[in-house]
């Protein structure tokens, strides 16, 4: 049988099944025991355990069955045990590779020691202490020796690996970082150090500084180096002797209002005491009120006020520079910028009806709240806008003595709708205001915390009104009609609880409407109806029936309204005049064609009335409503009224209204049960009342703020300031809500945060805040970011400043609709802020700052002002473990067997053997 068909024998295909099965059989046994294990641990090799970091290369072990088979179809005539070793060998060689490639590693340890120096080479480091430091750096390479490690970084605002040249010293090629000397970021350093430090080595950091941090934070980076098992050492040394003086910084209230005066602080700091002059300027110019100081500073810190105010809305900045002084090192500290927000005046809308009477009326209560920095826009009594949207752009308005007449009913639905979403509105007295103004059951008086109809006493009406009507023959016809007409609107006009009655004369007087209250006002309208023409024209009676009915009347005014048109004896009218004006019983006349003016007019002046000639009939009606709302003022209480306070409220705080001068008038009214009444008369009547209507405040002043019952206030030193502050505390609240806002400077990055607390002190969550930066030299956004929520109600933001200088900061917040609600996201609050780097923080330097460098010592057990020889000291120390590969030391088992295999193919050791050849 030939060679090649001795592979298919029996035996053959035997062998070779038994050698696949024992390949198979290892792979299984060797997945088998490693598992879903990424590495194994050996424990029963040695006395030290040994891990395998990759097991999964021992499965190359499942081919080393193949050697026994290669033997036996082996030609060679060497012995059979010399082919059992040379496939041993083999085995063993394919083993030590496979365990090489598991990579074998076990634990060791050490007590060398790796330190890194870390020197300061900032501007803040003098030449005299970074010369110490190189000395220092020298010495702790010395005390390292020949097995420690040394290794250095020089930091600034960035750490760098430093490496020496050949032959020269480490310390040689510590040198001051260009052009990015202006920050100390010891933080920074410390991290990069980690990476330098070699296995097996006890890790040191030894910072060489005089902790005067611009960037990071070397005490929360002590926790991290504990962890790391890093002591951290430090060294600092004397500085030199120098004379500094810098201005660290600007300080002004938080609420800049305009025309509001207000301190600015200005922070300087000194190495010793010494005079100096200090320059302040707002914006292009010198600050006008305090423009220079001249100052003794003393030794550390030193505040000095500026007095200061904001000319115009918007935001104000200021710059303050050390202009003169004895002795000073650093110049670029010289000097520091701040911008601060600045709201702008309240902005207020006064209409005055009293213009047209008296031209100059307004000009009082104009000029006391611009005395108190508000800008006032006057307009006469037709003034009033007719759309809330106009009236968006004043922060309150102000209606005195305008009649109802002139006010529509889309300028009350205005008014109304901007008090309503949160303005400001006061109806101040005077003979055209409130209910002698014709306002009684209009808007105007639902909006009003005072009722006009003074809340009538039944026994008592406001007015108790005689009609006193000519029905001679002359009448017959449409003057008669347009006076019953007239009768009517009067009483429709009247309120329900007053009086009136109606008397008619010819020859003779008769009553057609019995005395009674307005209220029954179809029977009132009924009983005129009766009233018919004829006869003669006699005054006289009429008059005389209308004071005997008044005189049994109790009523706040009684009033009579003579008609006629023609001519009638005056007998006896004078006198009958004399007693009803000493019974308050006024009277006024109309006169329409034919009347006889002279009498007429005779008759109201000595009845203290008034008198309206009528030629056209149709008007008629409208001169009868005229006088009886002429008659209605008499609500007025016109007399010497000293005011009293019923509730402290801080509106009047402050303003001396206790011993305010008296007041000549005002109107009477009653206060609505929610009403607020802050200010009453000698007999309780409100003088100034408030309430809230909607988002808003409405203000009713019953007196009036000009020269007729306010003449005395007008000259009242008080008097601005009260009006101020009442106009300031009802005026528009601000449209949204303002959380605070707090800016610093980092690492040249300014960390801005918000913290969002509603008037109920819970946390605002869930807001959607942008964050705009806005150069305040031209208004325009420079950066505008998102900020994100990072706590309860705290929402934060950084930016890198791109330039020294100040900026305007704006925050945004909104809120989208709720779930499954339709709607844009609305703007639901808004904050303000500002933030300022004049110069690099470097120069803000004093004497060393150890404390957080103990503090790094303290945690990671390190050394204050470390001696070299401390540093290498390990006599504290546990042995360093540290994982050791054992790969190397399997490679060169595996050379040596290889070697042997070698040696065991080319050297015949155990004899030969027969090989027999089919033929």
């Amino acid at each position: 049988m030939s060679k090649e068909r001795s592979f298919l024998s029996p035996i053959a295909l035997l062998r070779v099944a038994l050698t696949i099965g024992a390949g198979i059989g290892i792979w299984y046994a060797i997945t088998w025991w490693i598992g879903d294990r990424t590495s194994i641990h050996v424990d029963w090799v040695g006395e030290r355990p040994v891990d395998l970091l990759a097991p999964q290369w021992l499965l190359l072990v499942s081919i080393v069955p193949m050697f026994y088979l290669l033997r036996v179809v082996s030609l060679t005539d060497l012995s059979l045990t010399q082919q059992v070793v040379q496939a041993t060998l083999r085995s063993l060689v394919v083993a030590g590779v496979a365990i090489a490639l598991a990579r074998p590693t076990w634990i060791s340890t050490q007590t060398r020691v790796s330190t890194v120096a870390l020197v300061d080479v900032s501007e803040s480091v003098s030449e005299k202490q970074l010369a110490a430091a190189k000395a220092y750096v020298d010495d702790l390479q010395k005390a390292a020796g020949d097995e420690a490690n040394f290794q250095l970084i020089t930091f600034a605002e960035k750490p760098q690996v430093v490496r020496a040249d050949e032959g020269a010293s480490l310390s040689s090629a510590i040198k001051r970082h260009v052009g990015a000397g202006q920050g100390t970021d010891i933080q920074s350093a410390m991290q990069l150090a980690y990476g330098l430090f070699p296995d097996g080595y006890l890790p040191r950091i030894v910072v060489i500084s005089d902790g005067n941090q611009t960037g990071g934070d070397v005490a929360v980076e002590a926790y991290r180096a504990k962890d790391l098992g890093v002591r951290v050492s430090w060294r600092t040394f004397e500085e030199d002797k120098t004379s500094e003086v810098r201005v660290v910084g600007i300080h002004v209230p938080d609420d800049l209002k305009v025309g509001a005066p207000y301190d600015v602080t200005a922070e300087v700091w000194s190495t010793e005491p010494q005079k100096v002059t200090l320059t302040l300027q707002q914006d292009e110019w010198m600050n006008p009120l305090d423009p220079e100081k001249r100052v003794d500073l003393r030794e550390g810190k030193n505040l000095i006020k500026f007095k200061s105010e904001a000319k115009r809305a918007g935001a104000t900045t200021y710059t303050l520079r050390l202009t003169k002084f004895d002795r000073d090192t650093e110049k670029l500290n010289n000097a520091a910028v701040m911008t601060a927000p600045v709201k702008g005046r309240p902005n207020i809308l006064y209409v005055e009806g009293g213009m047209l009477r008296e031209p100059g009326s307004a000009t009082y209560f104009k000029n006391a709240l611009e005395h108190e920095n508000m800008d006032v826009s006057v307009r006469g009594p037709a003034g009033l806008p007719s759309s809330a949207k106009e009236m968006e752009k004043f922060d309150m308005v102000v209606v005195s003595d305008v009649p109802a007449h002139l006010v529509g009913t889309a300028q009350m639905q205005a008014l109304d709708s901007y008090v309503a979403a949160g303005g400001g509105m006061m109806m101040a007295g005077g003979q055209d205001s409130f209910g002698s103004g014709g306002y009684q059951g209009t808007r105007m008086e639902q909006i009003l915390p005072v009722r006009f109809d003074s809340e009538k006493i039944k026994e008592q009406p406001d007015i108790a009104l005689v009609l006193v009507i000519d029905r001679s023959g002359s009448m017959q016809g449409p003057k008669l009609e347009a006076a019953k007409e007239s009768a009517r609107a009067t009483a429709e006009f009247l309120s329900p609880n007053d009086y009136i009655a109606v008397v008619a004369f010819d020859s003779e007087a008769q009553v057609f409407v019995r005395p009674q209250r307005a209220a029954n006002k179809m029977r009132i309208s009924a009983e005129i109806s009766r009233l018919t023409s004829g006869g003669g024209t006699n005054i006289f009676p009429g008059l005389k029936e209308a004071s005997e009915i008044l005189q049994h009347i109790q009523a706040k005014v009684k009033h009579v309204i003579v008609l006629s048109d023609g001519e009638a004896p005056s007998d006896g009218i004078p006198e009958l005049l004399g007693e009803m004006r000493s019974n308050r019983i006024t009277v006024s006349c109309i006169g329409v064609q034919g009347a006889d003016r002279n009498l007429l007019n005779m008759i109201a002046e000595a009845g203290d009335g008034r008198l309206h000639m009528v030629e056209d009939l149709g008007a008629l009606p409208r001169v009868f409503m005229k006088e009886t709302q002429e008659a209605q003022k008499s609500q007025l209480v016109e007399d010497k009224v000293f005011v009293r306070v019923a509730k402290r409220v801080e509106a009047i705080e402050g303003t001396n209204v206790d011993n305010a001068p008296p007041l000549h008038g005002y109107v009477t009214t009653k206060p609505k049960p929610t009403g607020e009444v802050i200010l009453i008369s000698d007999t309780g009547e409100p003088i100034l009342a408030r309430w809230k209507h909607g988002a808003g405040t409405s203000v009713a002043w019953t007196s009036d703020v000009k020269n007729r019952w306010s003449t005395d206030w007008i000259r009242w030193g008080s008097y601005p300031k009260f009006w101020a502050q009442v106009v300031r505390s009802s005026m528009r609240r601000k449209v949204y809500d303002s959380y605070d806002l707090s800016a610093r400077v980092a690492d040249g990055r300014a960390i801005v945060t918000v913290d969002a607390i509603d008037a109920g002190d819970k946390f605002v969550n869930e807001l959607e805040t942008k964050l705009q930066v806005i150069d305040p030299a031209n208004d325009k956004v420079v950066q505008e970011m998102a900020m994100e929520q990072t706590a309860a109600g705290r929402y934060s933001a950084d930016f890198r400043m791109q330039r020294y200088g100040s900026y305007l900061l704006k925050a945004i917040h909104k809120r989208r609709p709720a779930a499954g609600k339709a709607g844009e996201t609305t703007t639901v609050a808004e904050s303000m802020g500002s933030v300022a780097l004049s110069y690099p923080l470097e120069y803000l330097r004093t004497s060393a700052n150890t404390e957080p460098l103990r503090h790094a010592a303290s945690v990671s057990g390190g050394f204050d002002q470390a001696d070299p020889p401390r540093i290498y000291d390990t006599s504290k120390d546990k042995p360093m473990e540290y994982t050791q590969d054992l790969w190397p030391f399997v490679l060169l088992g595996v050379v040596g067997l290889f070697i042997l295999d070698l040696y065991a193919k080319r050297v015949r050791l155990f004899g030969y053997r027969t090989i027999r050849f089919d033929s």
